[in-house]
C-alpha cells in the first residue's frame, strides 16, 4: 500500500510547479485527474520538444510531470464541462491550480465556491507571485522570477555577469513546497475534519532557495560576489578543477580538509608558507593558490584523482555529463527511475525520474502508467461519475474526441 491510496486529486494545473507537486502525490498512489482544455491540453505538452514529439502532444518535460496521473478534457467555459467538473470535485479530496490569479473565480472553480460544495476540501492555488498584493498580475515563467528574486545576482562569472540558473529551479521547487503544504493540510483535516485554502507562490519558493544569502544581506548587508564554480569560502583548494582527461569539483569547508587537498596534491609545504598557512591567508591569495593546485590536478585522470581524494577524506565528484548521471547504477540501486510504457512509439520502456524519496513503508516505485493523450480517460471518468454510454457518447462528441 502506497501512501496517498484513496485519496483523490482534481489537477487544474499546466507546465511545470503545479504538475511537479500532483505527480508528488499520484507516484504515491493518489488517483490524480488531471484536467486538461480538450484537444491541445496543457501547454507543456507540445513545448521543450523536437516536431515530432510536439506534433503528438507527448514533450519529455510534460511527460516528466504528468507520471501516474488520468486526463480528463473538460471545456471548463461550457455548462457541460462546468458540471462535471462540480461532480468530480464533490468527491475530491483535494483540488490544485495554476491559473492567474482571478481566473479560477471567473470559471466558478474557485476555493469560495468550491467550499460551499464540499467543506472539507483542501484547495491549493499556486501562481507567480501570490494571489494578493502589487505584482498578482505579473506573468511568471521560472526564467522571469529566477530575475525578480534576486537569483540572476547570486549566479555568474565576474567576467560575464549575472547569469540564470540552467534549470527550471524555482519551477521544481514551487512545485515540492506546493506538495509539502497539501500535506501538511491533509494532516490538519485529520486533526480537525476541515479543509484548507493554500497559496503557493514561485517567488517566495526562489527567495527560500537563497534563504543564506538573502540573510546574510538582510542581517549584515553583505552583497556576495560572482563566484561561479568557487566556493563561498574563498578557500584556493574548492572548487572546479581540470584533470588530464576532464573535470572534477572538489568541495572543502573545514581547515583541515582544506590542508588535506593540500598535501595529496602535493603543495604539503605550502602550509608553511605565510601567503598560504592559515585559513584568512589562503582566502586573500585565493587566486594564486587555487592556480598552483590546478597545476597539480592537471597531472592525473580524473579516476585517479576522485580516489585518492575520496580515500583521504575529502568531498570530491567527477563532473559528468547528463549520459553518465543517469546511468549511474546508484540510480537503479535507490529506485529513483521509473519506468512507464513508451507512448511515443519506441520499443524500450520510458525511463523517467520519480519521487526523490524511499520510504520503508511505501513499496518502491520502480513503473508507473504514462499520462497519455489529452482526454485519454474522459469517458473512464465519466463512467465513474454515473454518466450514461450515451451521454459520454454526446459528450466526446462536443469535445472533439
Amino acid at each position: 500500500m502506497r501512501a496517498y491510496e484513496g485519496l483523490k486529486i482534481v489537477d487544474f494545473t499546466q507546465v511545470l510547479a503545479g504538475p511537479v507537486s500532483t505527480q508528488m502525490f499520484s507516484l504515491l498512489g493518489a488517483d490524480v485527474i488531471k484536467i486538461e482544455a480538450p484537444v491541445k491540453g496543457d501547454q507543456l505538452r507540445a513545448t521543450l520538444a523536437d516536431p515530432e514529439m510536439a506534433a503528438k502532444l507527448l514533450s519529455p518535460a510534460f511527460l516528466t510531470v504528468n507520471l501516474g496521473k488520468r486526463s480528463l478534457a473538460l471545456d471548463l467555459k461550457s455548462e457541460a464541462g462546468l458540471k462535471v467538473a462540480y461532480r468530480l470535485i464533490d468527491e475530491a479530496d483535494v483540488v490544485v491550480e495554476n491559473f492567474s490569479p482571478g481566473v479560477a473565480k471567473k470559471l466558478g472553480i474557485d476555493y469560495e465556491t468550491l467550499r460551499a460544495r464540499n467543506p472539507s476540501l483542501i484547495y491549493c492555488s499556486i501562481s507567480g507571485f501570490g494571489q494578493e498584493g502589487p505584482r498578482r498580475g505579473d506573468k511568471a515563467y521560472d526564467s522571469a522570477i529566477q530575475a525578480a528574486s534576486g537569483l540572476f545576482s547570486l549566479n555568474g562569472h565576474e567576467e560575464t555577469g549575472p547569469t540564470k540558473i540552467g534549470i527550471m529551479v524555482v519551477d521544481m521547487i514551487t512545485g515540492s513546497n506546493a506538495a509539502f503544504a497539501i500535506a501538511s493540510a491533509i494532516n490538519r483535516r485529520h486533526l480537525t475534519g476541515k479543509g484548507q485554502y493554500i497559496d503557493v507562490a514561485m517567488y517566495d519558493s526562489a527567495l527560500v532557495l537563497a534563504a543564506s544569502q538573502m540573510a546574510d544581506f538582510m542581517v549584515r548587508g553583505n552583497i556576495p560576489p560572482l563566484l561561479g564554480n568557487n566556493s563561498p569560502t574563498r578557500q584556493p583548494t574548492s572548487g572546479c578543477f581540470e584533470t588530464l582527461d576532464g573535470q572534477i569539483y572538489i568541495a572543502t569547508i573545514t581547515n583541515a580538509q582544506n590542508e588535506i587537498v593540500l598535501r595529496v596534491t602535493g603543495l604539503g609545504h605550502l602550509l608553511e608558507d605565510p601567503l598560504y598557512a592559515t585559513f584568512e591567508a589562503r582566502q586573500q591569495n585565493s587566486e594564486s593558490g587555487m592556480a598552483l593546485i590546478a597545476e597539480a590536478i592537471k597531472t592525473k585522470t580524473t579516476e585517479t584523482w576522485v580516489k585518492i581524494l575520496s580515500e583521504a577524506g575529502v568531498a570530491v565528484q567527477a563532473v559528468r555529463n547528463l549520459s553518465e548521471a543517469t546511468s549511474d547504477p546508484q540510480l537503479t540501486h535507490r529506485g529513483i527511475v521509473v519506468e512507464a510504457e513508451n507512448v511515443l512509439g519506441f520499443d524500450e520502456a520510458l525511463r523517467l525520474i520519480g519521487v526523490p524519496l524511499i520510504a520503508n513503508e511505501d513499496s518502491p516505485i520502480t513503473k508507473t502508467s504514462s499520462p497519455g493523450k489529452v482526454g485519454q480517460h474522459t469517458g473512464e471518468v465519466l463512467r465513474e461519475l454515473g454518466y450514461s454510454e450515451a451521454d459520454i457518447t454526446d459528450f466526446l462528441a462536443v469535445n472533439g474526441e
